[in-house]
């Protein structure tokens, strides 16, 4: 009688774990399709920017000209404004991140020598007008413009508008906006498809141990 008392509370608690175990089951699975559904979605998005880039790119092009708008134009040294950031909450599960690391927010397309210069080439405070200031000229010596220095005119941080011209066409900032927010969605497709790829791992552990359970039922 003892001998089969213990078979039976032994059934019930692999039967409970079995429930337990299916309850994760269909919420992992639920949670993959959701996943998958989001996955569909940024796709969508990151392909309209990246048209809507190439659109607003091809209008400047009709605009400027095809000269001059082309890698003719980039500047000779370059630093990225966008870098991707990984990490691992979980063991096996990477997750990634696209980071604006430019000047201003990635819809603030102004250079960064936009900002206002002193009198001795420091930066200004906040209360300060943000023009240029010269020198103090003699009296009566015309006055003259300071040059900008070699520096700051191939800063490789200024903002890539200034490659093509001052005064650049609306529709180049639309095309810089449209390919930064896909850039944006790539980061998000990335780690999108790595959520799902350990989603799909952890369902088929799960079965292979629901299978486990199930063997051991029959079994008893």
């Amino acid at each position: 009688m003892a001998a089969a008392g213990g078979g039976e509370s032994a059934v019930a608690s692999e039967a409970g774990a079995l429930r337990a175990l299916s309850t994760q089951l269909d919420a992992t699975l639920v949670q993959l399709l959701v996943e998958l559904e989001q996955l569909e979605g940024k796709r969508v998005a990151l392909n309209a920017r990246v048209e809507e880039g190439w659109f607003s790119l091809s209008k400047t092009r009709y605009a400027m000209g095809a000269k001059a708008v082309s890698p003719l134009q980039y500047s000779s040294s370059m630093t990225p404004f966008f870098r991707v950031c990984t990490s691992e909450p979980e063991p096996g599960r990477p997750e990634f991140e696209v980071i604006f690391t430019g000047t201003g927010s990635p819809k603030d397309g102004r250079p960064q020598e936009s900002q206002g210069v002193s009198d001795y080439g420091e930066p200004e405070s906040e209360s300060q007008s943000p023009v240029l200031r010269r020198r103090p000229q003699p009296q009566g010596s015309p006055l003259q413009p300071t040059p900008p220095t070699p520096a700051a005119a191939t800063s490789p941080e200024r903002d890539p508008l200034t490659w093509f011209g001052i005064l650049v066409p609306q529709s180049l900032r639309q095309a810089q906006g449209s390919f930064r927010a896909a850039l944006l969605v790539a980061g998000e497709i990335a780690a999108l498809q790595s959520r799902i790829e350990w989603g799909r791992a952890q369902i088929q552990a799960l079965l292979q141990e629901k299978q486990k359970l199930l063997d051991q039922l029959k079994v008893a």
